[in-house]
C-alpha cells in the first residue's frame, strides 16, 4: 500500500463521560485535535430500550430514521450545535474530518451510534467525516508513529463453526476475501483456517503467519448464566463433532504475536448483550496489544457480510486509514441493501491512529513504479492465481525476510519444483514463482525473470550462433540471461552496458586468447566455447562464471536482486552441474555473492539429478502438485470470484456437479477450463430459463 505524502487530516474527539442514568447527566466534551474546545450535558435520550432493538426484524427505516435523530440531538443538539457546525464548515471537507466517539459509560456504549442523523442525512455514512469508537490508549499517543512495514498485508481468516449451512456461507465470504486481497498480486497474503480444534491450535497459527489482519467467521454469542460474550468454535474429529469457547478472558495469553487489526465478522446467536460485545470481546482484544477492531453490533445477514468483506479489504489494500476502508464498506452495504440499516451494523473500535493500525508500505526499486506491473503479462495473468498459501509464504520468506522465517529457514537460493499426481503437464511452478517475484519487487528489490525456454535472439550478423537447440548448454543459458535481464519486456531492466566487463571477458576466454587486467567493456563477439582448447588445467570457465556474477552484483548496486531462471531443466544436465551450478548457484547459496538472489523452478525429477545432497541445507525448497480434491469448491468459488462470476445458486451448483465426477486430485488446467466451461453454463442456464 504505497502512499504518497497527504494533509493530516482534522480530528474531532466526542467523550462522553458519566452514566447515563447517575444523579448528575452524562457530559459531552468536544475537543479538536487535543485542544478542549466545548462541553455541555447529554440530552435526553428518551427510553433507551427502545433504541436497543432498532435492528431487529421487522423494524423499519423510518423507525431507525427516528432514533438517528434522537441520538443526535442529545450528542450534538443543544449547546454543542454551534461549535460542532462550525467545526463541519471550517474542515471543508478536503481531507476528511476524523471523528473519535469515546465512551465513557457501558450503558451508553451499547447504543447504535452509527445511525447518528441530521436533516436527513446519515452523519455515519457523510463523505466529509470518518467516524469511529474507542479511547486513544495514553501511551500510544506519547509514542512514536508506527513504522511502515514492507508488505504484503497478512491476513488470517479462521472460520469458527463447522455446521454445513454456516460453512456454506462462509466460503461465499471467503471467496469474496480473497478476490479483493489476491486479485491484485502481490498487495496481500491469505491464509484460512478452519475450525481450529483448541485455543492452541488458533495460537499456534496466529504465532506462525503473525497476520496484520485476523478475521473470525463464525457465532458469537453470550455465555450462559453470565450474558458475557463468547465465539463458539465447532470442530469436526474423528470422534465426532467438538466444541469450545473462546472468552474475552482468554484473549489476552492466547497469543505471542498480537495482529494490529482484528475483525470479529460474526452474528450474535441468543442475542448477546451489545455492549458486552463492543465492550467485552472486542475492548478484550484492544487490551491485549490490538490496534484496532471491527465487529458487528447485531446480526448481520450472510450475503451482507460477504459485501462487507469485499469492499472493506479492496480498501485496505488501498488506503492509509482502516476507516476509510469501513466507510467504504458501510457505502457498499448501503447501495447493495438501501433502507435495510445493515452499513450501520460495523462497529470500528481503536485505541490508536486509523492510519497506524496497519502501516503498510510498497517500495519499488528506483526508475520502477507499482503501475508498471500492469502492462506485464506475466503479472497481470495473477489475478487468477489461487490457492497455494503455505508455499506462497516458505517461497517468499525464504528469500527475502529472516526476520519473519522461522529460524533457519531463510536461504539465497531458492529451488522451486513440482510433480504433478495425475500426469499433469503443468503445477503452477511459473505462477508460484512470478507470485513471490511481484512480492519482492513491491519490498523493493530488483527482480529479473528468465524464462529459459526463450530462443537466444543475436544480432543479425550473428544468427548462427543463436540457433534454436531444445536443450541449451551452459554458455547459451549466460547468454540468454543476458538477454532476458537486459529486454524490455523486463520489469526491472538491466542496462545493456552492465555486461559489457564480462562480454570482453567471454570473448578473450572462448578464444583462450590473453585476458588483460582490467578488460575494456566490448560488444559479445558470439564465439563458441572451444572446449580442446586451453591446458588441462583450464580456468576459462571460471573466469567467465566469476565475470558474469560480478556483472551482476554491480548492477545490483547494493539493492537485492532476485534472477529466477524458470523451466531451468532446459539447460543440460552436464552443463548445470559442472558449470552453472559451481559458478553461479554455489556461490550464491554460500553468500559469495551477496545481495543475489536466485530461484532455480524446474520438474523435481530434474532438480533430484542435478542438485548435490551436500548442498541440500543451503538451498531452500518449495515443491507444489496437484490439488486434494476436497479443496476444489473453495479454490473453484474464489476463481469464479476472479472472472466475475456471482456466487449464486446456478454457479454453486455447476462447481458442485464438477466435485461429483472429480478424482481424488486435480491439476491446474481444471482452472482453465473453468475458465471455458462457467460462462457457457450460466449462458446455457439463462436461455434454458428464458426459453
Amino acid at each position: 500500500m504505497a502512499h504518497g505524502t497527504v494533509k493530516t487530516p482534522v480530528e474531532a474527539v466526542l467523550r462522553l463521560v458519566g452514566e447515563a442514568d447517575g444523579a448528575e447527566p452524562a457530559i459531552v466534551q468536544l475537543a479538536v485535535d487535543g485542544r478542549p474546545v466545548a462541553s455541555a450535558a447529554l440530552g435526553d435520550l428518551g427510553r433507551t430500550e427502545d433504541l436497543l432493538t432498532v435492528f431487529d426484524r421487522g423494524v423499519g427505516e423510518h423507525d431507525r430514521e427516528q432514533v438517528g435523530e434522537r441520538l443526535y440531538t442529545a450528542l450534538l443538539g443543544g449547546e454543542l450545535a454551534r461549535a460542532w457546525a462550525e467545526l463541519r464548515t471550517g474542515c471543508g471537507g478536503r481531507p476528511p474530518l476524523r471523528v473519535r466517539l469515546d465512551i465513557e459509560s457501558l450503558a451508553l456504549r451499547c447504543l447504535p451510534w452509527e445511525l447518528l442523523r441530521h436533516r436527513g442525512r446519515w452523519l455515519w455514512r457523510r463523505p466529509e467525516l470518518r467516524w469511529r469508537r474507542g479511547a486513544e490508549d495514553a501511551e500510544d499517543a506519547e509514542a512514536p508513529t508506527e513504522p511502515c512495514e514492507l508488505g504484503p498485508l497478512r491476513v488470517l481468516v479462521v472460520v469458527c463453526h463447522g455446521a454445513q449451512d454456516d460453512r456454506l456461507l462462509a466460503e461465499h465470504e471467503i471467496a469474496a476475501i480473497s478476490g479483493a486481497l489476491e486479485a491484485v498480486p502481490g498487495r496481500a497474503h491469505l491464509e484460512v483456517l478452519d475450525n481450529p480444534g483448541d485455543a492452541a491450535e488458533l495460537s499456534h497459527r496466529v504465532d506462525e503467519l503473525r497476520p496484520h489482519v485476523l478475521h473470525m467467521i463464525g457465532h458469537g454469542m453470550p455465555r450462559p448464566g453470565t450474558g458475557s460474550p463468547v465465539i463458539a468454535f465447532t470442530t469436526q474429529a474423528r470422534e465426532g463433532t467438538g466444541e469450545w469457547e473462546l472468552e474475552p478472558g482468554d484473549v489476552a495469553d492466547l497469543t505471542a504475536w498480537k495482529p494490529p487489526l482484528v475483525v470479529l465478522n460474526a452474528c450474535h446467536l441468543g442475542k448477546a448483550d451489545p455492549a458486552d460485545w463492543i465492550g467485552g470481546m472486542a475492548q478484550a482484544f484492544l487490551d491485549a496489544g490490538t490496534r484496532a477492531v471491527v465487529s458487528m453490533q447485531d446480526d448481520i445477514e450472510s450475503d451482507a457480510a460477504v459485501v462487507f468483506s469485499e469492499m472493506f479489504y479492496t480498501e485496505l489494500c488501498r488506503v492509509p486509514g482502516v476507516d476509510e476502508a469501513v466507510a467504504a464498506a458501510r457505502a457498499a452495504l448501503a447501495k447493495r441493501a438501501p433502507g435495510q440499516g445493515s452499513w450501520a451494523l460495523p462497529v470500528l473500535l481503536t485505541r490508536t491512529a486509523p492510519d497506524q493500525v496497519v502501516p503498510i508500505e510498497r517500495r519499488v526499486p528506483p526508475g520502477t513504479c507499482a503501475e508498471d506491473l500492469g502492462t506485464r503479462k506475466q503479472y497481470v495473468e495473477l489475478g487468477r492465481f489461487v490457492g497455494r498459501p503455505e508455499e506462497r509464504r516458505r517461497a517468499w520468506w525464504a528469500l527475502d525476510d529472516p526476520a519473519l522465517a522461522p529460524r533457519g529457514t531463510d536461504r539465497p537460493v531458492l529451488v522451486i519444483g513440482g510433480k504433478s499426481q495425475t500426469d499433469g503437464e503443468r503445477t503452477g511452478k511459473t505462477w508460484l514463482t512470478n507470485w513471490c517475484l511481484v512480492t519482492w519487487f513491491l519490498r523493493g528489490h530488483h527482480i529479473v525473470s528468465v524464462d529459459l525456454r526463450q530462443p537466444l535472439e543475436p544480432p543479425l550478423d550473428h544468427q548462427a550462433a543463436g540457433r534454436p537447440t531444445r536443450h541449451k548448454d551452459w554458455l547459451s543459458a549466460l547468454r540468454l540471461i543476458r538477454q532476458e535481464a537486459t529486454s524490455p519486456r523486463q520489469l526491472c531492466r538491466l542496462p545493456e552496458t552492465a555486461f559489457g566487463t564480462f562480454n570482453a571477458v567471454l570473448n578473450r576466454c572462448a578464444g583462450s586468447g590473453v585476458l588483460p587486467d582490467e578488460p575494456e567493456p566490448e560488444e559479445d563477439r558470439w564465439q563458441p566455447f572451444d572446449d580442446d582448447k586451453g591446458d588441462p588445467n583450464d580456468k576459462r570457465k571460471d573466469r567467465i562464471m566469476a565475470a558474469f556474477l560480478d556483472a551482476l552484483q554491480t548492477a545490483a548496486a547494493g539493492r537485492p536482486m532476485v534472477v529466477a531462471l524458470d523451466h531451468a531443466d532446459t539447460i543440460m544436465r552436464g552443463a548445470f552441474v559442472d558449470v552453472l551450478y559451481r559458478g553461479l548457484v554455489e556461490p550464491i547459496a554460500y553468500g559469495r555473492a551477496a545481495p543475489l538472489r536466485l530461484i532455480l523452478v524446474a520438474r523435481d525429477a530434474w532438480l533430484n539429478e542435478v542438485l548435490p545432497e551436500a548442498d541440500s541445507h543451503m538451498l531452500g525448497r518449495v515443491s507444489v502438485g496437484d490439488f486434494r480434491s476436497e479443496q476444489f469448491l473453495r479454490l473453484a468459488r474464489a476463481y469464479a470470484r476472479r472472472l466475475g462470476v456471482p456466487a449464486d445458486e446456478p454457479t454453486v451448483a455447476l462447481l458442485e456437479s464438477c466435485r461429483a465426477v472429480m478424482g481424488s486430485h486435480f491439476g491446474v488446467d481444471t482452472f482453465e477450463t473453468l475458465t471455458r466451461l462457467i460462462p457457457e453454463w450460466r449462458a446455457a442456464g439463462a436461455q434454458g430459463a428464458i426459453r
